[in-house]
């Protein structure tokens, strides 16, 4: 079996082999090729390495001082290292932060780095997970219950929210001018898309998230097959219908049964074909589930057939959920 050495070990075999003032040599050309792989690295970082790849590339966290007590490193934070001379930028800025504390470039440095927007903001702004992440002074941090990998991209080296997150998370944080003007670049870029921005939306969206309601507002004014849709499930199930091909239903439709005013989440007025979503909170107590019930039977006996999806089905189920749905549609055609 063969054992790995130390990147300026010389294992003794082989130092009695060699002449006297060989040992010396290979230490040095050891040395020389981990500072080249150092410098390596850091160019490919806007001038930084951080503490961990710098053990990865065989320094040690004593050699890791020295060089930063001869000025060869400048010590930006615990973790981060600036190789002396190196210049520096909003890029190298963000990335040290999103280093420094674990997180990625979100919110309006996102919108930056992405090229949506046309400077970066005055500090550094870093998303991390709710649980993780470092405080740093002069960093701008949001802390989220939410971050998932699917959501996160690399612009440049620098690990950021991709164009659809970034949107959603300004939402409520830039003025609607603004998100639409951020909108308008990331579809020229080809970066979203607002089915993308609903699916995401839908994946995040929860009571009292920041910008949850901005976001909801904004993605009606994208979609008209949305823009009556009074809940998230709603919402869902319109793209549902719409990604299967099938024709848009209307929203919030207003009809009279059995001399009572009721409102339909969704339906077909030409086949009578009533479509509900039911949330988990939909019924408020034994009152709204019997109001409910006698809603659904005065819409089935004023001709009405009557589909209801749970939250899970819309969400877990669609190919059950379209196929029911077209079912019912080639049966009244």
């Amino acid at each position: 079996m063969c054992r790995k050495t130390a990147p300026d070990a010389i294992p003794d075999a082989i130092r009695g082999a060699l002449p006297a003032d060989t040992e010396p040599a290979i230490r040095l050309t050891s040395a020389v090729m981990t500072e080249a792989q150092i410098n390596k690295f850091a160019a490919l970082h806007h001038g930084l390495i951080n503490r961990e790849s710098a053990r990865r590339l065989g320094l040690t966290d004593r050699q890791i001082a020295h060089r930063v007590a001869q000025g060869r490193l400048i010590r930006l934070s615990p973790q981060v290292f600036a190789i002396a001379g190196s210049v520096e930028t909003a890029r190298r800025s963000l990335l040290a932060a999103a280093w420094q504390t674990g997180g990625v470039a979100s919110h309006l440095s996102a919108a930056w780095l992405l090229g949506l927007r046309d400077s970066a903001p005055a500090r550094p702004q870093i998303s991390t997970a709710r649980t993780g992440g470092r405080s740093a002074r002069g960093i701008q941090i949001y802390q989220s219950r939410d971050l998932y990998s699917a959501h996160i991209t690399t612009v440049q080296t620098v690990p950021a929210t991709d164009a659809t997150r970034t949107i959603l998370d300004l939402a409520g944080r830039v003025s609607p001018t603004e998100l639409q003007v951020l909108f308008d670049r990331a579809s020229r870029m080809r970066l979203t898309h607002p089915d993308r921005l609903t699916d995401d939306f839908l994946q995040i969206s929860r009571p009292g998230r920041p910008g949850a309601a901005a976001a909801r507002r904004f993605l009606r004014s994208l979609n008209q097959d949305l823009a009556l849709a009074e809940s998230d499930l709603e919402t869902r199930l319109v793209l549902t219908i719409r990604k299967a091909g099938l024709p848009s239903p209307i929203a919030q439709y207003r009809v009279t049964a059995n001399g009572h005013n009721y409102r339909i989440d969704l339906c077909y007025p030409d086949c009578m074909l009533a479509i509900e979503g039911d949330g988990f909170s939909f019924h408020g107590g034994r009152q709204a589930f019997e109001s409910d019930r006698v809603r659904q039977n005065d819409l089935v006996l004023a001709g009405w057939r009557v589909l209801r999806f749970t939250w899970r089905q819309i969400c877990f189920q669609p190919d059950w959920v379209v196929g029911q749905i077209r079912s019912a549609l080639g049966l009244a055609n």
